[in-house]
This record gives C-alpha cells, structure tokens and sequence, in this order.
C-alpha cells in the first residue's frame, strides 16, 4: 500500500505493508536471510511493522488479500443468534475463523453456548452441566432473537465443526470439560489440524498440547499483557494471544510480536476501532460483525484521496471582518448560502490572523452573537451522503456548560448538527435522515482540549453497509467514533436514506430561535454533498497545522505517487523503498523515526536513485535493534 498526506508543508508518503498477507513487494520473492525460518519471519514481522501507517495520512491503492484475519464472534451474532448453526453459517464468506464457546452437558456431551446456564439464549432454565443433551436439545435457541429463528436448536461440538469447515477455521473456546476430551472429539472428527483451541485457562492449553501436539492454541486474557504473561503463554505451546481490545496499543503489538506470536483483540464491532486496530498491525480482529472488519480491511471505507472541490456545497471561510471588523454579511466562497452574523451588543466578534486558525475567524458568543445560515435547497444537501469540517476553539468542556447543549452548528429539525453535550461529556454529531433514523456519534471530553484549536469534521454515508448507513465524527484527523444503523437498532439499520431536509441552521445557536448556545472561536467551516474519505479530512486537518485554509487546499492537485515494491536487502540490514512519481513532485527526501508519530528526522546524505520512466529507489540502512518508521517528502 501507499499512502499519501500533507505534513508540514510537504508532501508526505508514509509506506506500509505486512508479511505472509500482502503479495510481497508487487510480486517480488522474498529475499533470503541466513538462519532458520521462525528467525526470518520475526525479522520479516519486525520489518513490515516498521513501514507502518502515520497519523494524517491516506491510502491510495489496495491490497490484493486481507492484511488482518476477520474472526466471527460467537458466528455472525449480530445478524444471527449467537453460538447456533445459523449465525456459523451466516459468517460463511465474511470471515477466515469462526469462534465458539463450549460446555459440557451432564452426561457428558460437549455443546456450544457461551453462558454455563441456558437461561439467556433459549426457552429453558438451568445449569448446563445439570442438563442432558436431551434436554439441552428440546430447547429454542434461536426465539429471543428475532421470529426469523424460532426453533434454532443449540448445537453439539460436531454440528458446530461441521457447520464452520470448510468455509473458515473453528476458533473454539474452552469453557469446562477436560482437555482429553477436547482432543477425544477432535481426533474422533479427525480434524486435530484444522481447528484453533483457545481458553482464558492457560493450564488446559498445556493439557491439550501434552495430549495433542497438532491442535494450534491461543492464549485468552485482559488486562495488562506483560512480558512474562508471553513467557507463561509460549510455556503452554500457544502461538497465539487473544486480548481484550481495552488493553492494546501499539506497545502490546509490539510486545506480542517480538515474541514470535500473533495477537487477536476482542471484541471490536466500531469501524473506527477495526481501523486503528489494523493500523496497529494485530494479526486478527473477533467482531460480532466480521463482515465489517473485512470492509474496512479491503478499503470501502478507504482512505483514497479525493478532490475536495467535489460536491462542495458551501465554505464559509469567516475572512469577513478582516476587511471591516463590524460586518455582518458572511460570504459563502463557493456558492450563494451567505450568512448573517447577528450581534445584541457593540462589540465586532471579528478577530484577525493572530487570534484566527487561518487568516480570521469569528467568535460566537451566547446571545450576543452567532452567525444564522440560509435555508437553501444546497443547504438541504439531498443525497444521503454528507460532511462537515470546522475549526474550533473550545474555552470549556462539555460537563463545564451550565445549560444542557451548547450549539456549534444546530437547528431545531436536527438535520445535521453538532455541538457540545453535557449530559453525555461528548462533543456530539447528529445527522437525521428522512426516515427519522439518527445516530449521534460522540468525542469523548477527555480526548478535547480547550484554548487550543482543534480540527472537527462528521460524516455521514448511508451506503456504508447494505441496509444500514454510517455516522463517523473525527477529531484533529483521526476517526473517534462511529455509529453504524440508526442509534439503538440492533443488528444494525437504518439510516440509510437522504439526509432530513429543512434545515435551518446557525453557527453558534440552535437555528435563529433556539435557546441553546455556544461561546467559542469558529473558523473555516466547510459542508459537502459526500461524505469525504478519512484521507481528505487528514488532508484538511494537515493543512490547516502547515497554515493552509482549505481555499487554499482547494487550488492543490491531488497527488500522485505509487509504491512499487518495498525490498529487505544486504542480509536484512538495509531496506529499498521503490516508487513511481506520478505527480508534479521533482524532488524526495527519506526520514525515519523510531515512532509512528515521531519526531521524524531526515536520512543524510542519501537521494533517490532515478531507475527511469518516473521510478525511484531510496537504499537505506536499517537501525540495528527497535522499531522504524519512514515517510518521503515529495516537492
């Protein structure tokens, strides 16, 4: 993969790719090391890793196989009741495992269910353990899940195998029962090969290898993942770790990795999650929707750079009082929705370049000033793909508001809003469609800084999935939450139809009639027909760092640049980084960091060699121990 950015001023091109996933350097070999495989792919691990993604970039190409496993939790248990042979089948196709969890009846028969009681997910009550298969078998496990599955039966270890291969791996958890017998049935269906056996009960992973040397484990377990939990865990022949996805960062990946194992996180079903997950590099994502970690893995929510001038409706630049600080007329740069700042007092509400993010800005400030928008048909946005970007300066947090909302960019119809949430301690976007269905995704309080300006944009897309739309909200670049369906809908729906018309907005106000109010810095305030790609809304947010508005983002070309092959060479002490320009960029500079996020520092004394027809090729020298990342300046 490539990807592109804005950083600094320059153009940057972060490079990323990972091992035994992606076809190996545009159909390159794999160059040889001395020493034995396992060392070689811990090398390779280490190496992929170090060409990671930064933060403020984007994609721009695919890759030809998904990079990180996709793993049905429980089957597809948001489409299908959870642990029966309907939600195995449903992930047919929509994953590479499949987990279950496994109980042992009272005469001792091994069944999927993930609870020691039935009580939750069928008709009956009671221990499994002081249940026959009988008994356990006359139940409905598929009634309180939707009417499309009443009379699911729960399932024995064999239907439950049997459903799942060939189609994907079984991922089995242990439950209760014995390791013998574990590897009993698994030797009986002679499947020992073809199964992945799991438990938070680490002493049975080392029962079940004792007994059985082929069935492949993995270690289960929160909480904080130290180096000598890895110890205990390669102790019991796993391979694999599978963690809570609340104790994972970059750090755990690295750990884990370095450690010659692969690393799962549970549970993740927000798309945004999924994402910063494969960013991290973990080898596989447990989802009730693994659909969902297959999308985003094969790019439908891709990070391509577009042209920002596309569907633009209307950006409102806020330079107006830089010519006449007592203006009221807001220019719309791109079009014709021209606003209106209403002021109950003598003051100008203007402030110049030294206040402003980029060139002025106007500062809303309760009753005594907000800006009211026009309701126009552009302004209705009729399709049901929209953004929104902004800068703003926040002198408070949420939770800090003495009323209950406080309305950056509100209307009383909700069409599309945004603004601050006590209640909920979140910095909110709200889009309605015509259906009525909304979603409210959130930034958390303790992710804003105030007397600071931050980067906001909010998304919406009702083609994210079929039958159900996508509200994202970004903070400073990075997606921070998302909200798939219509909020409460559950599997996901909804929200799929265009957005509510009837908008009337202001900036500063809830419409030109509501009570609700914010005091803040508003600058740059952009709206389109689309919903803008997360390369475009790192694009803008880049930008604005390096002091270009988007007028001036607007008058940029798209860039152009492709990697063609990324090559370990001189034993594994060097890297070759080989690309195409297809831009306007005549110059390149490598830098390095020892972290994704940096400082980076340029690579001396070291230019690209020019292979002809527009390639290129940086040789650089890999550090001796740790981590890199690199990027390349294109100018």
């Amino acid at each position: 993969m490539v990807h592109h950015g804005y950083w600094g001023g320059a153009r940057w091109i972060s490079l990323f790719s990972r091992l035994g996933h992606l076809p190996f350097a545009a159909g390159l070999s794999k160059p040889k090391f001395p020493g034995s495989p396992a060392r070689n792919d811990q090398y390779y691990a280490r190496m992929w890793r170090c060409l990671s993604a930064l933060a403020g970039v984007w994609f721009v190409g695919s890759s030809a196989a998904a990079e990180v496993l996709s793993i049905a939790h429980r089957g597809n248990s948001l489409y299908a009741p959870e642990n029966t042979v309907a939600a195995f089948t449903a992930a047919w196709g929509k994953s590479d495992l499949v987990e279950s969890d496994v109980h042992v009846t009272h005469d001792g028969h091994l069944v999927i269910m993930h609870d020691a009681t039935v009580n939750r997910t069928t008709d009956g009550t009671g221990a499994i353990s002081a249940l026959t298969l009988a008994q356990i078998k006359a139940l409905d496990a598929g009634f309180w899940f939707s009417p499309d599955f009443i009379g699911e039966r729960v399932p024995t270890f064999e239907e439950m195998v049997s459903s799942i291969l060939p189609h994907a791996t079984p991922l089995i958890e242990h439950k209760a029962g014995s390791a013998a017998a574990y590897v009993a049935e698994l030797r009986r269906l002679n499947v020992v090969s073809n199964v992945v056996v799991q438990s938070f009960n680490w002493s049975f992973l080392a029962g079940v290898r004792a007994l059985e040397p082929g069935i492949r484990l993995c270690a289960l377990g929160s909480g904080t993942l130290t180096s000598a939990h890895l110890t205990d865990i390669i102790n019991t022949g796993a391979d694999t770790v599978a963690w809570a996805k609340g104790n994972v960062s970059p750090a755990e990946v690295a750990l884990v990795h370095d450690r010659g194992l692969k690393l799962f996180v549970w549970t993740v079903d927000s798309g945004v999650e999924i994402g910063n997950f494969i960013e991290m590099g973990v080898d596989g994502i447990i989802s009730n929707d693994p659909a969902r970690v297959r999308q985003v893995q094969q790019g439908v929510n891709t990070n391509l750079l577009t042209d920002l001038n596309r569907e633009l409706v209307a950006y409102w630049n806020l330079d107006d009082g830089l010519a006449n600080p007592f203006a009221t007329h807001v220019r719309d740069a791109v079009g014709t929705n021209h606003g209106t700042l209403i002021r109950t007092d003598a003051a100008s509400h203007w402030f110049p370049s030294e206040v402003a993010k980029l060139g002025g800005c106007v500062k809303v400030e309760g009753t005594n000033a907000y800006i009211n928008l026009p309701p126009t048909e552009a302004l209705d946005i009729n399709t049901n793909e929209l953004t929104l970007s902004l800068w703003l300066w926040l002198p408070q947090l949420p939770s800090e508001l003495t009323t209950s909302f406080g309305a950056i960019l509100d209307s009383a119809a909700d069409c599309y809003v945004l603004y601050l949430d006590r209640g909920n301690r979140e910095l909110r976007f709200k889009v309605t469609d015509v259906a009525g269905h909304a979603a409210r995704p959130g930034i958390a309080e303790v992710l804003l800084p105030t007397q600071e300006w931050v980067h906001v944009a909010a998304t919406y897309s009702g083609n994210a999935e079929p039958g159900a739309g996508e509200a994202i909200i970004y903070l400073n670049g990075r997606p921070r939450d998302s909200h798939t369906g219509r909020d409460g809908s559950a599997p996901p729906s909804g929200l799929t139809g265009n957005v509510k018309p009837g908008q009337l907005a202001s900036l500063g106000r809830e419409g030109p009639t509501g009570g609700n109010y914010f005091t803040g810095f508003v600058d740059d305030v952009a709206l389109w027909r689309r919903a803008l790609t997360p390369g475009d809304v790192a694009r803008i947010y880049a930008g604005g760092q390096a002091g270009r508005s988007l007028g001036e983002l607007l008058q940029e070309p798209v860039p152009q640049v492709r990697l063609t092959a990324i090559e370990l060479v001189a034993a594994g002490t060097q890297v070759a980084i080989r690309f195409q320009n297809s831009g306007p960029w005549t110059t390149f500079r490598l830098e390095r960091a020892a972290h994704c996020q940096g400082p980076f520092t340029p690579v001396t004394d070291l230019t690209p060699v020019d292979l002809g027809d527009g390639m290129f090729q940086f040789l650089c020298p890999l550090a001796a121990e740790g981590m890199e990342y690199f990027r390349i300046a294109g100018n």
